[in-house]
């Protein structure tokens, strides 16, 4: 079958897991506090160096599920600077010892409080202030991509869209031949600003372009920060926030687009994408052409929404293993939302339905297209459920047409560069969801080469 093209990725945090602490598989407050504990008393004294773990979930947890918070870890690890990454990348916590390290305005919005004080939970826009003390250096980035790559082979994935990439990561790892797989690279808009125009980076056309920009304009669910019509279920004071105004995300859009820009914007809550839609159509009115544009995630999607991303020709990228994650009965998102609400999140069916391009990626969260396909197969609404054939188009022909690659992968056919995983089997539809786990990836070719497992002609 075709590669599969995982339309919205962030390879080098996921390689970054491997080189760090790694929080994902963490079941407990209780064991979170633990690992830290165990971390922490192995790190020389005094130190400023922080200790840095990836992916912990709250909802996973079988004890409290709640966030962990500053005090918690100051139990833990009072004199090494912590930081924690939730899941979904929109949340930290960090304790005292790294709060008295960092520059942070106490008024910020995204620094979250409990009774007037700082309670060591920062989001979105607040995390900038921590970034200079976690950023990995080039070396690591360079480590992360390798292990990257390693990992999208093993998944029988031949193209991933890096959604806020480091040029200078790829720039490096191309000229060291370090590609194993193809990247599209999705740039903040003030790389796109310094490149002028997208074509103007391409060290290697057919390994890796920048061709996007992200643009952010809400947070999450899981952090409280999408930007909601109607509060949340539980926290009845918090609807979110928009992360740019009206009039700057439409200028800004709109810029872009005539840069040469194709845009992918993140909007979550159903309030950020009002937002967007209305963006688009000033940038449709506005602008001498519109390209080929993309949606991200676009959960609390709405049916008047639908009606406007047919009628705007945009791309709709999804991530269906949030679905197999969060959205079930008695999951994350009932219990952020209610469940009338979590209910209709992600409603794939009505978007293929309505003709609009569906591209799935996984963002990571977590990596894997046949785990994402389950999500797709188990919508917690029927009528929103996808076929296996369409999911696995999502995950091949879709994501190469959100990516603008369609004309060289997606599908085998001549004149296509030879993009192929090698599955040991698929299972038929109405067995998949328990079989599926029983799938391996034999080998993958990339370009026609043999970049993983073995293959006897």
């Amino acid at each position: 079958m075709p590669g599969f093209i995982d339309a919205h990725m962030h390879p080098i945090s996921t390689g970054l897991k491997r080189l760090r602490l790694d929080l994902s598989q963490v079941r407990s407050l209780q064991e979170l506090l633990q690992i830290v504990q165990k971390t922490a008393s192995l790190a020389p004294r005094p130190s400023s160096r922080f200790l840095i773990g990836y992916d912990w979930d709250e909802s996973l947890f079988v004890d409290e599920k709640r966030y962990p918070n500053r005090w918690d870890l100051d139990k833990v690890a009072p004199d090494v600077p912590v930081a924690l990454r939730r899941v979904d990348g929109h949340l930290w916590v960090v304790n005292t010892k790294a709060l008295q390290l960092m520059n942070l305005p106490s008024d910020h919005p995204f620094v979250f409080k409990t009774s007037g004080q700082p309670n060591g939970l920062l989001a979105d826009d607040a995390i900038r202030y921590l970034e200079p003390f976690i950023e990995p250096n080039l070396s690591e980035k360079r480590e992360a991509l390798r292990i990257a790559n390693q990992i999208a082979l093993e998944h029988g994935v031949t193209t991933m869209a890096d959604l806020y990439a480091d040029l200078e990561v790829y720039e490096t790892a191309v000229a060291d031949g370090d590609l194993r797989v193809r990247f599209v690279c999705c740039v903040p808009p003030a790389t796109a600003h310094q490149l002028k125009a997208p074509l103007s980076w391409r060290i290697d056309k057919e390994k890796c372009e920048a061709k996007f920009v992200k643009l952010f304009l809400d947070g999450s669910i899981g952090a409280r920060t999408a930007a909601l019509r109607e509060p949340y279920a539980d926290a009845s004071h918090e609807t979110g926030r928009l992360l740019l105004r009206d009039r700057v995300a439409e200028g800004l859009m709109l810029e872009l687009n005539e840069m040469g820009w194709h845009l992918a914007v993140h909007a979550i809550g159903d309030l950020a994408i009002d937002q967007a839609i209305e963006a688009f159509r000033f940038v449709r009115m506005e602008g001498k052409r519109f390209l080929r544009h993309r949606l991200e995630h676009l959960e609390l999607l709405r049916p008047e929404h639908i009606g406007w991303l047919s009628k705007l020709n945009l791309v709709a990228s999804m991530q269906p293993n949030f679905v197999a994650r969060w959205q079930q009965p008695n999951g994350l998102y009932e219990s952020r939302l209610g469940w009338e609400r979590a209910k209709r999140l992600n409603p794939f069916n009505s978007v293929v339905k309505a003709g609009i391009p569906l591209a799935f990626g996984s963002d990571g969260m977590p990596f894997g297209p046949l785990e994402g396909i389950v999500g797709a197969l188990t919508h917690p609404e029927p009528s929103e459920r996808l076929t296996l054939k369409q999911a696995l188009l999502a995950y091949t022909q879709g994501a190469a047409f959100s990516c603008n690659i369609e004309c060289q992968v997606g599908t085998i056919a001549p004149g296509k560069l030879a993009d192929l995983a090698v599955l040991s089997h698929l299972p038929e539809e109405e067995a998949f969801v328990s079989e599926w786990q029983s799938v391996k990836v034999i080998a993958v070719f990339v370009g026609g080469k043999l970049e993983f497992g073995r293959w006897e002609d």
